[in-house]
């Protein structure tokens, strides 16, 4: 039986719980590089943070995934040595905060035990969390479950299963093995010493990662295809049809490409999941964590593919159709989340920067992103960001005008949506680098709810780029991702 295997089936730790567990805690050095957000032809400044892992065998960590989001070298320690470990990202799963990282062939430390898992955790559940002291021994905090939810993952559009744990230990690292009775109950994923409190990624969710990271390709986590809203309003349920049982939530929409939501429409009242009565805030009973949202029905306890049988109200017409779970991928959205920092593609010609709209991007504003960001920009993430019309849609911008004579008039139009490129439609990057290989020049762009296009001086395009690439040091004043034989010329 193989390590994941082992995990998943829950074979115990030695008797001495703390001291077993202890031995199997990795501090986790990471040093991370990401291209910087706005520009997009410069990477940003090395970084390097350190939190904490759990050995599952002698070549295979569990850590969280925003830990090693974006690395480029990742070191582990173990307790009170100074020795330090290669590893790298074997996977990561940003939609559960979960990753497994390899530790370096030939310096692997010895050793270590067989993690088990220690079942559905429970309110009030008494746990010990592991770290690092100020001399890298191991310091142990008690705490206490306090809450089960569904929750909003820190730095990731996702919601997922997570525990609230109440500790008087200062938790100083993200990825902290949190124990009970000699089992893995989780990782902390967070933690405000102001509040006392802290968030963890449980057992629960972490059984299930490691079960599907046995599966090639990795499944990822199961996703309905479609949002919904809670249904209180009397007079908006007696005109669908509703009784006064307090059932039932409203779906709102239905993503395009869901394979298996087609029986799925908007205005459809889910009255029951698989046979579980939905109320109408979208809640249902679980058997092991009580009142959870219904996204936990779907993401935590179902799989990719698995048939459900969805109770609805259609018409006034109380009703049973069938539905199969899917997995959205990051890659089929409108407006990408690029998470992971991945350079985006970009072209520069006559300083007007061109590339397509990310999630990332938007954050980059700061906290208050919504507020900061170009209004028209955000509100396409927030009401359109998984509905492309056709597959391969993007949002493609005009980010950015780096000022030089050849484009003066133009440096206030930044964050426009680019509908058409020397007359011809645009839907993604790669629409704009066929039209500037065939044209060999970009020389007019239309932007969305402007009347009139930017045109460019065809001829002084070619010293007008290589004067900007030198005043603003840009090394490329393209990236494509995939190469094709006729590119366009830096």
């Amino acid at each position: 039986m193989n390590l994941l295997a082992a995990a998943v089936f829950s074979l115990l730790l030695p008797a001495a719980p703390s001291d077993a567990t202890a031995s199997n805690l990795l501090q986790v050095i990471v040093t991370s590089q990401q291209q910087h957000p706005m520009m997009p032809w410069q990477a940003s400044e090395l970084g390097r943070t350190a939190g904490y892992g759990i050995a599952l065998d002698n070549r295979t960590v569990i850590t969280t995934e925003h830990l090693v989001r974006n690395a480029k070298f990742i070191e582990l320690r173990r307790p009170r040595s100074g020795t330090r470990i290669p590893a790298t990202v074997r996977l990561a799963d940003a939609q559960v905060n979960l990753a497994l990282l390899d530790i370096g062939t030939g310096a692997a430390p010895s050793n270590f035990a067989a993690i088990a898992t220690d079942g559905p955790s429970h309110k009030r559940q008494p746990v010990t969390i592991l770290q690092f002291d100020e001399t890298s021994q191991v310091q142990e905090g008690e705490g206490q479950v306090v809450q089960i939810m569904m929750a909003p993952l820190s730095d990731a559009p996702y919601a997922s299963l997570a525990c609230s744990v109440l500790t008087d230990l200062n938790v100083n690292g993200e990825g902290a093995p949190v124990i009970t009775e000699g089992r893995l109950a989780g990782l902390m994923m967070s933690y405000s010493r102001g509040e006392r409190v802290g968030h963890m990624v449980p057992e629960f969710v972490i059984g299930r990662f490691l079960e599907r990271a046995q599966t090639k390709p990795y499944p990822g986590f199961a996703s309905a295809g479609f949002g919904w809203t809670a249904l209180v309003d009397p007079v908006k349920r007696r005109y669908l049809g509703l009784t006064n049982d307090d059932r039932g939530v409203m779906v709102l929409s239905v993503l395009p490409r869901a394979a298996g939501t087609t029986d799925i429409k908007p205005n459809d009242v889910i009255l029951s999941w698989g046979g579980k009565p939905v109320d109408n805030l979208g809640f249902y009973e679980d058997p092991d964590f009580g009142r959870m949202d219904l996204a936990c029905l779907i993401k935590m306890r179902g799989r990719v593919g698995d048939p459900v049988t969805v109770g609805i109200v259609r018409d006034r017409k109380p009703m049973d159709v069938p539905l199969s779970l899917v997995q959205r991928e990051d890659a089929e959205a409108l407006i990408p989340e690029d998470l992971e920092g991945t350079p985006v593609e970009y072209l520069i010609e006559g300083g007007l920067v061109i590339r397509e709209l990310t999630g990332r991007y938007l954050y980059a504003h700061g906290a208050d992103w919504r507020r900061a960001a170009d209004p028209r920009l955000v509100n396409l993430y927030l009401s359109q960001k998984l509905r492309p019309e056709k597959p391969g849609d993007r949002v493609v911008i005009l980010s950015l005008v780096l000022p030089d004579p050849i484009n003066i008039g133009y440096q206030d139009l930044f964050n426009r949506t680019i509908t058409a490129l020397n007359g011809k439609p645009v839907r993604n990057m790669g629409d704009v680098f066929r039209i500037a290989s065939q044209d060999g020049a970009i020389e007019r762009i239309t932007i969305e709810a402007v009347g009139v296009d930017l045109v460019l001086d065809r001829d002084a395009l070619p010293a007008a780029n290589a004067r900007i690439a030198r005043n603003y040091g840009i090394p490329r004043l393209f990236h494509k991702r995939t190469a094709t034989p006729a590119e366009p010329a830096p």
